[in-house]
């Protein structure tokens, strides 16, 4: 790409040149030295795990988030690793201005060229994260990681096959995840393949990546926020993890649509000098609910995350759960809890995942413990946005799929979220449960430390 490089700076001197003869003044000095690799004051990282059923809406997301660049500030840049069936590539892409008309030049550059590799390990996303700082300096990242995603449920273990870990003692599968992954419209994080030859051929390898992993992947860079365009991430258990990569975690309790976020809208947001992350909620919704082209279903559920508040949550809620005197959390559920009064937020047989708030306000009479939580969940979640409908894909526990619809239970009548997602502990799904209780977010509400 180096020879598109110098295409790229010949024409801007040459508009400079003409603009110049118009009167208007040539390019600044500055705007050209942004072209020599230098530091500039934000980039965004977008993390694009294309080697999957989403391949098609992932470059959609690409080519949105480029166009989102005109307008941008010229001291910010858009760095996206984007990993395919036929390429690898770290590419950054800037529109820089010139004259006073509004008009700007398309600067492309590819940063690095990968082998073919899976995405989703530690090692890979760790050495693109320092590809990124040492190929795109900047004085802050924010980043935006895009695929498949199932919340703080484990991957796979080694040597154990995906439906092997989630067998349960009767022989029926606890939770199946595959047919969101392979046959669903939404999207789920961390599936990669590498398949041998053409795209219909046969997959030789593939990976998922566990919660610790992309903590340890991500490593190398504190970032200002952190967006993942996949589903279920907003789950408290995840974030928990989470909570000292970014600053603020805009996710999702629910499905996202295939279609994922509306980049072109959000993108010159983001690269402000203030990256307003409140305001991107609202921003989706409105793209979602005003924009028949954009997606024909409107579902939609995000939250954004202050990650500095999540331990006053788990604190709250620790203290909650003491206050009952149990010893044993699955049974304390099976007891107190009334699933009908907690919000489901998939359709999936049993449910996966349920509404925080609904489930902890159901642990305890307390008003104090109670009053104490809100506060907390509410500093944590600050800024909270969903439809009034959520799409999901309902099946079984065998995977069988009995079909595309919105969400049928909803407390009250109607939907009403407050942004993050629980899993509630239950005896009858034992290998879940051990998985569950092994998380960070577990061992400290229910004092198992």
């Amino acid at each position: 790409m180096k020879h598109i490089y110098n295409i790229y700076k010949v024409w801007l001197v040459v508009m400079a040149a003409l603009v110049t003869a118009c009167g208007v003044g040539p390019a600044d000095d500055a705007e050209v030295d942004l072209l020599e690799g230098g530091e500039v004051e934000h980039t965004l990282v977008m993390y694009l795990m294309a080697d999957n059923n989403l391949s098609g809406a992932l470059y959609q997301n690409a080519l949105a988030a480029e166009q989102g660049m005109v307008g941008a500030l010229p001291q910010s840049r858009l760095v996206i690793y984007h990993d395919t069936s036929t390429s690898t590539n770290l590419y950054e892409v800037r529109y820089l201005p010139y004259g006073s008309g509004g008009e700007h030049i398309r600067y492309c550059r590819v940063l690095k060229s990968y082998p073919h590799q899976l995405s989703s390990t530690p090692t890979v996303m760790r050495t693109v994260m320092e590809d990124v700082l040492e190929l795109a300096p900047s004085r802050s990242y924010g980043l935006v990681m895009a695929g498949h995603g199932s919340g703080w449920f484990p991957k796979p273990s080694s040597g154990t096959s995906y439906n092997e870990q989630k067998v349960a003692p009767e022989g029926g599968r606890e939770y199946d995840f595959t047919p969101l992954m392979q046959w669903g419209e939404t999207r789920y994080m961390g599936w990669d393949y590498v398949r041998d030859g053409q795209m219909d051929g046969t997959i030789v390898d593939e990976s998922y990546i566990s919660t610790a992993e992309i903590i340890e992947g991500l490593s190398p860079i504190h970032f200002d926020y952190i967006i993942f365009d996949a589903c279920f991430m907003s789950s408290v258990e995840f974030l928990y993890d989470m909570r000292h990569a970014a600053d603020y975690i805009l996710a999702s309790p629910v499905e996202i649509l295939g279609c994922g976020l509306p980049y072109k809208e959000i993108v010159e947001n983001l690269m402000s000098t203030e990256h307003d992350v409140r305001a991107i909620g609202d921003i989706v919704k409105d793209v979602y609910m005003r924009d028949n082209n954009f997606t024909s279903r409107k579902s939609l559920a995000l939250a954004m995350i202050d990650c500095s508040k999540i331990d006053a949550v788990a604190e709250a809620v620790a203290k909650i759960y003491a206050s009952t005197g149990a010893t044993d959390c699955a049974e304390l559920v099976a007891e107190k809890v009334d699933l009908t009064q907690v919000q489901v937020l998939d359709r999936m047989r049993p449910a996966a995942f349920y509404d925080l708030e609904d489930f902890v306000c159901q642990l305890t009479d307390d008003e104090v413990l109670l009053a104490d939580f809100r506060r907390a969940l509410g500093e944590m979640v600050v800024e909270n946005t969903h439809t009034k409908d959520i799409y999901s894909l309902g099946y079984t526990p065998d995977g069988d799929i009995f079909g595309y619809d919105d969400i049928e239970s909803k407390v009250g009548g109607e939907l009403s979220l407050c942004g993050v997602s629980s899993y509630l502990p239950r005896s009858a799904a034992p290998v879940t449960l051990k998985n569950y209780l092994s998380t960070a977010w577990a061992r400290k509400i229910y004092g198992l430390d």
